[in-house]
């Protein structure tokens, strides 16, 4: 029973399409090809498979994957937009000009929606990674005592966006810290020091 109701929704399916226009066909075709792609992306994103490609990263968000304009993602939400609101609009008896104008505002709406999401995602998406310039001005707690004179050998362990973490760190003042001390970043001196002071 489930195989002749298989065939014959697809008994249907090429009719419909038996009895289209090439430029409805081309429309269809179009949004068709654009919505397997989307679903594509969609089970990917699912399985963690997600594509990157060369231009899928937008300015200032290096490690996200999505919102640049001309990646696959935004081109699919453009071409499903394009197809799609193409074809409706001649079967709703617009003229072929019409159709076209109403689907290449269609696709680029879909095309600024997707940035615009993938862009609000990366926005508010944290991967985890500490970045020791967002420790100025944090508290924390010398672990191991800074030595006098401004010297190398101590240790801070720093509290900031909801984290802890430990660095490497030089007295501000040219007074050792003792160990248990509490500090505040004044500055970063390098990708693993950072400068504090007593408080």
């Amino acid at each position: 029973m489930t195989t002749i109701l298989n065939l014959a929704v697809l008994q249907v399916a090429l009719d419909w399409w038996a009895a289209l226009s090439l430029t409805k066909s081309l429309f269809y075709g179009i949004g068709m090809v654009a919505t397997l792609i989307a679903l594509l992306l969609a089970v990917l994103a699912v399985i963690g498979a997600e594509l990157h490609d060369a231009v899928d990263v937008p300015v200032g968000h290096e490690d996200a994957g999505g919102g640049g304009i001309f990646s696959i993602k935004p081109l699919t939400g453009f071409f499903l937009g394009f197809g799609w609101v193409g074809g409706l609009s001649l079967d709703a008896g617009f003229p072929a000009w019409a159709a076209l104008g109403a689907a290449l505002v269609a696709g680029a709406a879909f095309m600024a929606a997707v940035v615009l999401m993938f862009r609000a995602i990366f926005s508010i998406r944290s991967d985890g990674t500490a970045r020791i310039a967002d420790t100025v001005g944090a508290v924390g707690t010398v672990y191991v005592g800074l030595p006098a004179g401004r010297a190398a050998g101590g240790q801070v362990t720093v509290s900031f966006n909801g984290r802890q973490e430990t660095y490497s760190a030089l007295a501000k003042g040219d007074a050792a810290i003792p160990s248990g001390v509490k500090v505040r970043v004044t500055e970063v001196i390098d990708n693993q020091t950072v400068r504090v002071e007593a408080i």
